[in-house]
């Protein structure tokens, strides 16, 4: 059964992928369009989650300022999670993601045009990848990142410690950071070789946005650290639920 589904799964993945990338094409072609793409990523997300039976549940815990633009800084488990985040979030966002990606057939395309590549391995894309975060962020674009620096984990979905980068981006901006907790993705895609798919609830837990206006680089790393804790303790409780979720009482 593990097979079939995930035949089913990759199956619509791709289908609905390809149906709607004319859309994708036609909107990254001027930057002013751009900002349309995220109705696109909503209905491809929404259908595919749908179509393959994946129950996904957004929790949010303030009530998101259409006129402000956030960082949102989740764990990372699973190939699912920019998917995951970009259906849930209510407007146009870019994220940050391997350089490798763009060498994706189709897909590879919209992301460099779209999205923020990083080489960790070079030092200079790191440097070039952080100017760009901000210049994104001053823009006034939602910017997604994953302090890991990726899927590096040896033990999902207990988190690597986080990288800086996020951090210093949202104090040298002054934009409010949003922990966000992504619970049971990995279950469904664990990544793992050969891919396998297995149905199971996924929980986004968008959390207090944290000020940044009165923070200083001295406190990067208590900033991180702090960040760090809001998520592992969803990520241990859901464990210790036999992972579900459950609304704190």
């Amino acid at each position: 059964m593990s097979l079939l589904y995930t035949i089913w799964c990759l199956f619509w993945f791709f289908v609905s992928f390809v149906a709607l990338y004319p859309f994708f094409w036609i909107l990254i072609q001027k930057k002013a369009w751009h900002q349309y793409t995220h109705w696109v990523y909503k209905a491809w997300g929404k259908f595919f989650f749908l179509i393959s039976f994946i129950p996904v549940r957004n929790i949010w815990f303030f009530k998101p300022n259409p006129k402000q633009n956030y960082i949102y800084a989740a764990n990372h488990a699973s190939f699912l999670d920019i998917a995951l985040m970009i259906s849930a979030i209510p407007n146009f966002s870019t994220f940050v993601g391997k350089s490798s990606v763009g060498k994706v057939p189709l897909f590879g395309y919209k992301f460099k045009k779209l999205h923020i590549p990083v080489d960790r391995s070079e030092t200079q894309s790191r440097v070039l990848t952080y100017e760009r975060m901000k210049k994104a962020v001053l823009a006034g674009k939602n910017l997604l990142i994953y302090p890991e620096g990726g899927i590096f984990s040896e033990n999902p979905p207990l988190m690597i410690p986080f990288k800086e980068g996020a951090f210093k981006a949202a104090i040298e901006t002054q934009t409010p950071l949003v922990p966000v907790s992504i619970l049971g993705s990995w279950r469904v895609l664990p990544d793992k070789s050969p891919i396998r798919f297995r149905r199971h609830r996924c929980t986004l837990l968008f959390h207090e946005p944290i000020d940044t206006k009165n923070k200083t680089l001295d406190e990067v790393e208590a900033f991180k650290d702090h960040v760090f804790q809001i998520i592992d303790a969803d990520i241990q409780a859901f464990l210790q639920n036999g992972n579900r979720y459950q609304k704190p009482l």
